[in-house]
């Protein structure tokens, strides 16, 4: 009997120690991709949409996207993608040339998720140069 009772603690102290369903795991990640109609900028010559999340830079886009179609999280050609842990994350960007200006939002990663943030320079904040 004894041994019973130490068997059915054991077994209730595993289960209870045992990883929560609905806690996230700090090694999932997702995929986000930037991208913009760059094309816009042609009379402006070479350009950068300078990108950050949080405080942390994480890289620019120097070309237009010019398919008819979204990006997908394996395509890069011309766009900037990388990979994020799961969670929800500030993001701004901004033009380096003429009267286009800047971009901010929210984003949330998840699981094997795939985020797209399409920064139309039609729409973004005017600078007033």
């Amino acid at each position: 009997m004894k041994t019973h009772l130490i068997f059915t603690f054991l077994i209730s102290i595993m289960a209870f120690s045992c990883c929560d369903k609905d806690e996230e795991n700090s090694d999932d990640f997702g995929n986000v991709v930037f991208y913009s109609n760059a094309q816009a900028l042609l009379n402006c010559g070479p350009f950068d949409i300078q990108i950050m999340i949080g405080n942390d830079s994480i890289g620019v886009i120097s070309e237009a996207y010019v398919e008819e179609t979204q990006p997908n999280c394996l395509n890069s050609n011309s766009t900037l993608m990388i990979e994020r842990k799961v969670g929800t994350y500030n993001y701004s960007a901004y033009a380096d040339c003429g009267q286009y200006g800047s971009w901010s939002g929210e984003l949330k990663v998840e699981k094997d998720g795939c985020v797209k943030i399409f920064l139309d320079l039609n729409e973004s904040n005017q600078k007033n140069d």
